[in-house]
């Protein structure tokens, strides 16, 4: 997905829910399309205040779940109440996670993606993003 396609897709979901705008919401998009692999909120707020687009840690931390729920980025909650996130403008998210030790095992399911393709087709459909998680016990700690 383009940087400008990326950005019509946040300002129809913000339209939808009635929500504003706003220059921070842009910058925060474009972290999270930069960003590969898991971060907390706390890399995100580094990130940003690096590059100077978000003055305030709270400016992100009202916002995260925003782009939770306009599926720009994956929530995942690992063992002992610690969150972090993954971005979905890169990169399709499919992954077992065990609930036991937090390990995070990427999986790649071609079949899934005809069909969502299929599916999508039907109810004409136009997805933005896609998460599919396993959570359960890896082999270690089903021993």
């Amino acid at each position: 997905m383009s940087h400008e396609e990326q950005l019509q897709a946040l300002r129809k979901y913000l339209k939808v829910r009635n929500k504003r705008y706003t220059v921070e919401r842009e910058s925060i998009l474009e972290l999270i399309s930069d960003i590969e692999g898991r971060f907390s909120i706390v890399d995100l707020y580094q990130k940003a205040k690096k590059r100077n687009m978000v003055h305030a840690a709270s400016t992100l931390y009202r916002n995260i779940y925003t782009f939770v729920d306009a599926g720009f980025l994956t929530e995942i909650r690992l063992r002992e109440g610690e969150t972090v996130f993954e971005s979905n403008l890169n990169n399709k998210s499919e992954f077992m996670l065990c609930v036991g030790c937090g390990r995070l095992v990427r999986i790649d399911l071609p079949a899934l993606e005809g069909l969502e393709n299929r599916i999508c087709k039907e109810y004409k459909f136009t997805p933005t993003s896609r998460v599919y998680q396993l959570r359960g016990y890896c082999e270690d700690c089903n021993a």
